[in-house]
């Protein structure tokens, strides 16, 4: 062992002796120097079960013993409540030894141990964001109590809050922690997937002017095994058509192999909707019956009540037997399930930072990561580009090969002017204060880190919005508060997530809670739920439950799907995959075929060549090889007035996340000389935006007047500079 290791409680000498230690891992040894020796804020980027916890938690424990506890003197933030209970268990012992309180403040938590946490702070606070939001609303005249001899705050994760308005949220609140206790708490960020620790770095220090040391972990290559299939069905396939050529193939062969690849093993599949992990569970549990095997098999996901979600996590926790678990978002983040041996995709993952989350979610035993990939399409008609690409497979290369070939990954997308979580943090700051001059609000919410770019004039703009709407009101002594529309919204529990609310409904089986679902079935539908099938018998609409028996079969959806933005980075890469010739030996006799006829396709269509392929008179296809963003902006484009008379424009069409469908009264290559052109303009782009073709993204975009909401789309979800590749025919 070395100094530093000297310079550490005695306590957590005798735990590393426990675990059979030889040594501190080199960025245990720099956090901890960090933390010992400068007052700076802390990043720690590094892999998946690389010592991050421990890294940041002998150091600080190590000081901790040092003082008289005066409030609570770690706080610690994390994104999911299951990860907060998790580091509870796991530092257990350290806390134990070291006789410093650990708390947990959440919804499962008693309103007895949150009292006792009131009356006598001290310790460790855990707590996801929509928790502290409550307690500063709820407790704030107990902040000051609890806080102010705050030491250090942690965020676990950090990488699944920059960006977004819980993230925002979560700046906002560790601003007014720090102003309302008087206290300069340090902060520590903990992620294991960033592509840019600076920017990180810089949301981490936000608005303190603290340095922040980042301690990133170097490029060591774990070993990985990667294997890729695919299936594919073709309508109307030639007679003896399966495992040749098209390779036409069934859904039924498509989850027998997924069967193979998981059944003996303790494995996570992960999907991209809940509907879709529903789907697969079933269909495993099927072909379990039919084969007499036990059934090993649970969903995981945001709609699976809180008791078979951790019967879930035991499962996976069991030393011993297989254990499969179909999962969306909720197992991707650090989560302690046990040793897992194999990860599962079934489709091609969004990102590649939720590649990378996923895959070092498995190897913990071996030291190697395993990762199957497996898709399945639908072919209509092969001469057409989409049916004769499988986009999903050239996607799962492309973010494939961007972390092997080159560690890449996406970089953190900010809100320039994120209004809705203004609106959400007016009704805080009032909520918590009581009342505020205008002057007074304005000054304590424009100054808070997400704010930095919003004009006076906008927010004044949003005030008198919501004294209009009553959302606020003025009091005879002419201060804001909170108004008579606006209570309701501020006392209702969902008030605390900034994210969008679901209109879910309960379901309940014989008295047991198994989760909800987003749409109301009417009575006598069956659906699925947590990998089993039930059939509706009641429902009570008032209460919003939904009450079920068991059921044999079903084929009904009842979940919303959504999808991640997909960055141009990697579409740009999809191309390159299918201009190219290098073979992927991760890939699987049928993918080996798939990609072979998507690039005799690509190359034979003109598709590579141009970005234009004309389908008839005045129609052709435009690829334009741009990401989510790049898309929306094209489409936005496409609908501003002097676009449309430039481009002649007589209609377009996008029924493809790759592509648009062009009918113009001009000639391809004229379209594309102007389109060009029109990307090197200065457009406002605001003025192709329709109030009603704007969606609503953000959880109170309902509550911004139309001008705002048609600058904040224009702002944050689209941008001129997206296009600027356009304009390079090469597409260098």
């Amino acid at each position: 062992m070395n100094s530093v290791f000297e310079r550490l409680a005695p306590f957590i000498h005798e735990y590393v002796y426990n675990k059979r230690w030889t040594e501190l891992k080199s960025i245990q040894s720099r956090a901890i120097e960090i933390i010992l020796d400068t007052e700076s804020h802390m990043l720690l980027s590094a892999g998946t079960a690389s010592g991050k916890t421990e890294a940041v938690f002998f150091p600080i424990l190590t000081q901790l013993l040092m003082e008289k506890p005066q409030s609570v003197q770690v706080l610690y933030i994390g994104p999911l409540k299951a990860l907060i209970n998790d580091q509870f268990e796991r530092i257990n012992d350290l806390l134990t030894e070291a006789n410093i309180k650990t708390w947990r403040w959440h919804g499962d938590v008693s309103a007895d141990k949150k009292k006792k946490l009131l009356e006598r702070p001290s310790g460790i606070l855990q707590i996801t964001p929509e928790s502290l939001e409550a307690m500063m609303i709820r407790h704030k005249g107990d902040i000051v109590k609890l806080f102010c001899g705050l030491r250090y705050i942690l965020i676990d994760e950090i990488h699944a809050f920059m960006g977004t308005d819980r993230g925002g949220q979560l700046q906002c609140q560790i601003t007014k922690i720090e102003r309302w206790a008087k206290c300069r708490p340090r902060r520590v960020g903990l992620s294991a997937t960033l592509n840019n620790p600076g920017d990180a770095a810089t949301w981490l220090g936000s608005g303190s002017g603290i340095p922040v040391e980042c301690v990133v972990e170097g490029n060591t290559r774990k070993q990985v095994r990667l294997a890729v299939d695919w299936f594919a069905h073709v309508e109307n396939a030639a007679p003896g058509a399966e495992g040749k050529g098209a390779l036409s193939s069934t859904k039924s062969v498509f989850y027998d192999e997924i069967y193979k690849q998981c059944y003996d093993t303790k494995s996570i599949i992960f999907t991209n909707s809940r509907s879709e992990a529903e789907e697969t569970i079933t269909h495993l549990r099927d072909i379990a019956k039919k084969l007499s095997a036990p059934d090993i098999f649970h969903v995981h996901h945001g709609s699976i009540s809180k008791t078979l979600r951790l019967e879930a996590e035991e499962a996976m926790r069991e030393e011993e037997g297989p254990t499969v678990t179909a999962a969306t978002l909720t197992l991707e983040l650090g989560i302690d399930i046990g040793k897992l041996e194999r990860i599962l995709q079934i489709g091609a993952p969004f990102s590649c930072s939720s590649f990378v989350q996923r895959l070092g979610r498995s190897g913990r035993r071996t030291g190697i990561s395993e990762m199957y990939f497996s898709g399945y399409e639908e072919i209509k008609n092969t001469s057409e580009p989409f049916d004769a690409i499988p986009w999903s497979l050239v996607q799962m290369i492309a973010v494939i090969q961007l972390y092997i070939d080159e560690r890449w990954v996406e970089p953190i997308a900010t809100k320039p002017l994120p209004y809705s979580l203004l609106y959400h943090q007016t009704m805080s700051m009032l909520a918590s204060m009581g009342e505020l001059t205008a002057q007074d609000l304005a000054r304590n919410v424009l100054s808070l880190p997400p704010f930095t770019s919003i004009l006076q004039a906008d927010y004044k703009e949003l005030l008198l919005h919501w004294i209009d709407k009553e959302y606020l009101q003025w009091t005879d002594t002419r201060t804001l508060i909170i108004g008579l529309s606006g209570e309701p919204v501020v006392n209702h529990y969902t008030f605390y997530a900034v994210f969008p609310d679901e209109d879910s409904y309960k379901v309940i089986c014989d008295g047991k809670e198994l989760g909800s679902i987003d749409s109301l079935p009417p009575d006598g539908t069956a659906f699925a739920l947590a990998g089993r099938f039930w059939k509706v018998v009641e429902s009570d609409l008032q209460q919003k439950v939904v009450f079920v028996i068991p059921a044999k079969r079903s084929s009904v959806n009842l979940w919303h799907s959504g999808c991640g933005d997909v960055h141009s980075r990697i579409v740009r890469k999809m191309r390159d995959i299918l201009a190219g010739n290098q073979e992927y030996a991760y890939l699987f006799d049928r993918a080996k075929q798939r990609l072979k006829e998507a690039r005799a396709y690509a190359k034979n269509s003109g598709i590579l060549q141009s970005q234009f392929l004309s389908v008839g008179a005045g129609a052709f296809l435009f690829i334009p090889w741009l990401g989510s963003r790049g898309m929306r902006t094209l489409d936005t484009l496409f609908r501003h007035p002097v676009a449309k008379d430039v481009l002649a424009l007589r209609s377009v069409n996008r029924d493809n996340p790759y592509a648009f469908m062009i009918n113009s009264e001009i000639s391809a290559p004229h379209f594309q000389k102007k389109l060009y052109k029109l990307c090197e303009m200065e457009l406002a782009l605001s003025e192709g935006l329709e109030l009603k073709a704007i969606p609503f993204i953000d959880k109170y975009d309902y509550m911004l007047t139309p001008d705002l909401l048609v600058k904040q789309y224009s702002n944050n979800q689209i941008g001129m500079s997206e296009l600027n590749e356009l304009a390079n025919p090469n597409l260098s």
